[in-house]
């Protein structure tokens, strides 16, 4: 998907994000907002849902001509900052967010093991093989293995089968 080696990340509105989204299509500025299905309860339903990942984040690639326009667009309120400068993100990062989703990752329940808390470890098989992280525990005691996005202040819980990784 990227072409370029780094991503802008713009903070929007509250709830503003697919709004934002297709604005930014329309005016055919590259861009992505990672969605994700959740399960939504109402009184009287159930429905599942593609919420942002992240809430009130959304990564772009203006062209330097574009990068005003985007701050023109109804519910982006700024590009985030990450020490005193814009915040940027590789396409590394932004690949590794593509294929937590593409493949189906649970992306907020623990992972069973004998990990402890701060453990780094290594992933060594699947889709996010090559990928380091850092073992939490939860408050109910369960392991989580989290991966970080410094830059944007982001981090996101994975299910990783144990044998998929090395301490």
């Amino acid at each position: 998907m990227t072409e370029k080696t780094t991503w802008l990340v713009v903070y929007t509105a509250s709830r503003q994000e697919k709004k934002v989204a297709v604005m930014l299509e329309r005016y055919q500025i590259r861009h992505y907002l990672p969605l994700v299905k959740k399960l939504r309860l109402w009184s009287d339903r159930k429905k599942w849902v593609e919420m942002p990942l992240f809430n009130g984040y959304i990564f772009v690639q203006p062209k330097p001509s574009e990068r005003d326009q985007v701050l023109q667009i109804p519910g982006v309120v700024k590009y985030l900052k990450y020490n005193g400068r814009d915040a940027q993100v590789s396409s590394r990062e932004i690949e590794l967010i593509e294929r937590l989703i593409e493949k189906g990752y649970h992306l907020e329940s623990g992972v069973a093991g004998n990990l402890r808390k701060g453990d780094k470890v290594k992933i060594e098989q699947g889709p996010l093989k090559g990928i380091e992280a850092e073992v939490l525990k939860d408050a109910d005691g369960s392991e989580t293995v989290w991966i970080a996005f410094e830059t944007i202040s982001q981090v996101v819980k994975v299910v990783i089968p144990t044998d998929y990784i090395k301490k």
